[in-house]
């Protein structure tokens, strides 16, 4: 299947689930709350399936993918026959409206919850965060980080994984100051703590490599034969197999897994690679294409007896794990999402549909744990952006209602409406922002 329509289904499919969830929300809580719904729309424009349910609610999916409404019975909509007021919105006290439209941003969460608790149910590999040598006059080797060090803790904080260990630093992004970071030696089981300072600290806005500006490479210092790959590897879907060494990539020479780590932090799109193995003393050529993640561009593979943390849990205690990831992604967007309110983070980071499309397509790649944990995280983070107390958003919405409470009395139709107008130009720029950043990816 081409990128393209590997994209495009992923990115539906992506926002399918999203989207129903979240006016799933809304809807439900009207429905508890005694408020009549007159149509639940997954997509916006013209429909292209509806259905009329014995409810009378009509239920559509609609051509363009992009988002959904509910559409309740209120009399800010069109005319109420009088014996149905009492079931209108707007004709509803301030804590039931409060409820109906936090529920659409709270179903967000409990997906992310649920798609986690699956993930670490089916459980997801993770190579320990083992250094190698940093890059020469980085800030990493200026720290006195050194190879065969794993990272045990930044800023006092327990960490695990490379995952944990990024998530870590990208909430430092745009900052200025120290970082702490204790490593402990994998020959000595000494402990040494390390303070990077990041007052000259530079990340690509565009596409950030975190661990590469700072110079920290993870360590990979063995021969490049592959011993297994992860689920869905592009890698083994081109023909690779565990046992093949990595001779060659694009036809440059390689001969450690450091090598291959380096190369592929280099890249800066998705293009095919020529993967050149040797195999029962024959050279094979494969093309690969990497997939994207957080980390960067990945092969799917990993090296033969490499250390790596097994994240796979019984029910109950998945549980608790989905419970600290859905926190863990919470506190990071929130960061940084005031990092980009207070412009300590770039406009230029932001990601639109294509971005969105990329990341799904990408994770579909790496396999269903790896599409599940890229659903948690957007999910979440289309929940918070909702709460946002911006006119168009649900959190609009709930300001709104938080000022009537002070006036008590509603809002005039002209407050709203220049509320909404100010609103609908907020989002629609944000939008222009983030489809031009992706345009600018391209």
């Amino acid at each position: 299947m081409s990128d393209f329509f590997l994209y495009t289904i992923s990115l539906i499919v992506t926002l399918g689930v999203l989207v129903t969830f979240h006016e799933w929300g809304h809807y439900y809580a009207a429905r508890k709350l005694g408020v009549k719904v007159l149509r639940f729309s997954v997509g916006f424009g013209s429909p292209i399936w509806k259905r009329v349910a014995k409810n009378g609610v009509e239920f559509v999916v609609a051509a363009i993918p992009l988002g959904g409404y509910v559409k309740m019975l209120d009399e800010y909509e069109g005319d109420v026959a009088e014996e149905e007021k009492s079931k209108a919105f707007n004709q509803q006290p301030i804590w039931k409206r409060n409820i109906i439209v936090a529920a659409g941003p709270f179903a967000n969460f409990v997906l992310a919850l649920v798609v986690f608790w699956l993930m670490f149910m089916l459980g997801i590999l993770e190579p320990k965060p083992i250094l190698s040598s940093p890059t020469k006059d980085s800030i990493a080797e200026k720290a006195g980080l050194q190879a065969n060090h794993e990272i045990v803790k930044i800023d006092g904080e327990d960490v695990s994984g490379w995952k944990g260990v990024t998530w870590a630093l990208v909430e430092r992004l745009g900052e200025q100051g120290q970082i702490v970071v204790e490593t402990q030696s994998t020959e000595t089981g000494v402990f040494t703590t390390h303070t990077l300072n990041i007052d000259s600290w530079q990340v690509d806005d565009r596409r950030p490599d975190v661990l590469g500006s700072l110079g920290i490479i993870p360590k990979f210092d063995r021969d490049a034969i592959i011993g297994q790959f992860s689920e869905k590897s592009p890698a083994k879907e081109a023909g690779l197999k565990a046992g093949d060494k990595i001779v060659a990539l694009n036809g440059e020479k390689i001969n450690l897994f450091d090598e291959l780590a380096e190369f592929m932090q280099k890249l800066d799109s998705a293009d095919p690679i020529q993967v050149s193995v040797m195999r029962d003393s024959n050279i094979l050529n494969f093309s690969v294409t990497p997939i994207s993640t957080d980390s960067g561009y990945l092969l799917g593979i990993w090296a033969a007896n490499l250390p790596v943390e097994v994240h796979k849990a019984g029910v109950f205690e998945a549980f608790q794990l989905a419970m600290d990831e859905t926190w863990e992604v919470i506190s990071l967007t929130v960061t940084m999402l005031k990092k980009l309110i207070l412009g300590e983070v770039s406009t230029k980071s932001l990601g639109g549909p294509i971005s969105i499309a990329e990341g799904a397509g990408s994770s579909v790649r790496g396999g269903l744990v790896y599409f599940l944990s890229f659903l948690g995280m957007i999910s979440v983070n289309l929940g918070l952006i909702n709460l946002l107390p911006v006119p168009m958003l649900d959190g609009g919405h709930l300001l709104f209602n938080t000022i009537e409470r002070l006036k008590g009395k509603p809002l005039s139709d002209r407050a709203l409406d220049f509320g909404r107008s100010i609103g609908l130009v907020m989002v629609l720029g944000l939008m222009a922002i983030a489809i031009f950043n992706d345009i600018a990816r391209l």
